[in-house]
């Protein structure tokens, strides 16, 4: 589902807490000092419950404590992913300890997100009303302020965990500050469900990604194969390929086309799939939903080339075409070139370079056009002073684990 409306994340704690008042003081005085909003209470139940409404966005925020643990099963696909265990190992036993929990919730819409109910929206779609907080824009804000609702309830007494029901994460609360903190999309956002076969003793483990979360901006998952290549770094590669199709002047890659830096550091084919088709190796089979694959063909730090990448000295100037690269066909070849001039504008909006590729020699056969956004393989911190996420740091300094 595109840009859902209604966003939620619980705080589980190991004692009762008696500071929800001063949590949802606290959370107006800095959003109003970060965006100028301003909120009345049209709801509230002292010490339990607060609903917060800004009518100049129609943006609808609740706080409500619940004294006693939180239902479990709400937990169930979370504790299903081996990311949750590598991010905060002691994870089951803190949900063991949980003795009360604060849930916050962000919505578009004075209907409070009852849109997302699929009767309610048919119903308002046969009436022609345009569905609440159904654009990018106001998703990431909803985004936003659920993150600083978060961090503001988590400063008043860190939790013992935070679920992040858009991504269906489950992390430890003093992980929860930095996660937050990350502008969208984001790995708070982006759930790697970790899958692969059972290495044989003494071979190397292989690894692969598919993400939840995807969907809620490109209406479709993102998938990597198990590969010889870290998890960690292939989770940067999914967040650049995000980035690249959700900022100003983004796009999606095409179908069969690769991307990568400038540097020509590393390099990925990205494949389109639609639902029901056959994807291999992945879980489940066939795919459930429509998926983005990202395959891996060249990633110079780790010393990993594919026997299909097109090297570099096949690079030629697709605005002076070489004989022996283009069709025989004058309508095919006029075709070709206005589909290039066409991706070189894409890639050129949102600050990359185009390049075109001849595979084999004497242009044996013509390549997918090859648009390389050069700023984002490669990202930074969205603020100063946060973790990093690239490649093998992303352990350490996002769990405080050692790389071995």
């Amino acid at each position: 589902m595109l840009y859902p409306n209604r966003l939620q994340a619980a705080l589980l704690f190991d004692r009762p807490m008696s500071d929800l008042e001063t949590i949802v003081r606290d959370f107006a005085r800095i959003e109003g000092m970060k965006s100028g909003a301003a909120f009345n209470i049209p709801e509230a139940n002292p010490g339990r419950f607060y609903r917060l409404f800004n009518g100049a966005e129609e943006l609808m925020l609740t706080f409500e404590y619940v004294d006693g643990p939180a239902n479990v099963d709400a937990f169930r696909g979370a504790l299903s992913s081996s990311f949750t265990g590598l991010a905060t190992p002691d994870i089951r036993a803190r949900i063991a300890r949980t003795q009360s929990h604060i849930l916050v919730e962000a919505s578009h819409g004075v209907m409070a997100g009852v849109e997302d109910d699929p009767k309610i929206a048919a119903m308002f779609a046969a009436i022609g009303r345009p569905k609440s907080g159904a654009t990018q824009v106001q998703f990431e804000r909803r985004l936003a302020v659920l993150g600083l609702m978060t961090r503001v309830a988590a400063e008043q007494a860190v939790p013992l965990a935070v679920h992040w029901t858009q991504s269906d994460l489950l992390i430890g609360g003093e992980q929860c500050d930095a996660f937050a903190a990350m502008e969208p999309p984001s790995p708070l956002h982006i759930h790697p469900f970790l899958y692969g076969p059972q290495a044989a003793p003494g071979d190397r483990s292989l690894v692969g990604i598919r993400t939840f979360g995807a969907r809620h901006w490109l209406g479709r998952e993102i998938l990597i194969k198990p590969n010889v290549l870290p998890w960690a770094a292939n989770y940067e590669t999914i967040l650049a390929f995000l980035r690249v199709a959700t900022m100003a002047n983004g796009y999606v890659i095409p179908d069969g086309d690769t991307f990568g830096p400038e540097d020509r550091s590393q390099s990925f084919r990205v494949l389109h799939h639609d639902v029901g088709a056959d994807i291999g190796y992945v879980t489940p089979e066939p795919a459930d939903m429509p998926m983005y694959e990202l395959v891996p063909l060249k990633y110079v730090e780790h010393g990993f080339v594919a026997p299909d990448h097109v090297p570099e000295a096949n690079v030629f100037e697709d605005r002076a075409f070489p004989a022996t690269i283009m069709p025989d066909d004058q309508d095919e070849k006029t075709a070709l070139a206005n589909e290039w001039s066409e991706k070189r504008k894409l890639a050129e909006g949102v600050g990359g370079r185009f390049e075109v590729r001849a595979k084999g020699e004497a242009g044996e056969v013509t390549p997918p056009p090859v648009p390389p956004p050069a700023p984002v393989i490669a990202p930074t911190p969205s603020q100063p002073g946060l973790p990093s996420l690239s490649g093998r740091g992303l352990r350490a300094k996002v769990f405080g684990r050692k790389e071995a």
